[in-house]
């Protein structure tokens, strides 16, 4: 019987490269409204990419424009969520509604050279056996 890992059982840290396809956050490098993604971004960028290595994460600085962080999910779904004056604690809990978000779409077929530590639970272990 396969099992699935919830994010209850896993860090949500360690599912986004399982539940979303990429991450944009864009802000203003020196806005008081960027602030808090600012530092969550500086804080956590290091372990976000090394829970999800295969995980575009991209970050974008650009000069008076809005805090926000852009998912998509499978089969393209994009959702937008605006971090206007929010602290480094609040962007944190919203990039965790997105990544549990992702737990509830419909997914892609994976490719074969595709592997991540989440799906590879939800397979059956199929034992070769040679053919003579």
């Amino acid at each position: 019987m396969n099992k699935r890992i919830t994010s209850s059982q896993m860090s949500w840290r360690a599912l986004l490269s399982h539940n979303l396809r990429e991450i944009r956050i864009t802000f203003c490098q020196s806005n008081k409204s960027s602030e808090g993604l600012r530092n969550f971004v500086v804080n956590n960028y290091t372990d976000l990419k090394r829970l999800n290595p295969k995980l575009p994460l991209l970050i974008r600085e650009g000069h008076g424009i809005e805090p926000t962080i852009y998912a998509r999910y499978d089969w393209g779904e994009e959702e937008k969520t605006v971090v206007t004056n929010l602290s480094e604690q609040e962007v944190e809990e919203k990039l965790k509604e997105i990544c549990l978000l992702g737990d509830n779409q419909q997914r892609e077929p994976k490719r074969f050279d595709e592997f991540d530590i989440v799906s590879a639970y939800d397979k059956n272990v199929v034992p070769l056996r040679p053919y003579f």
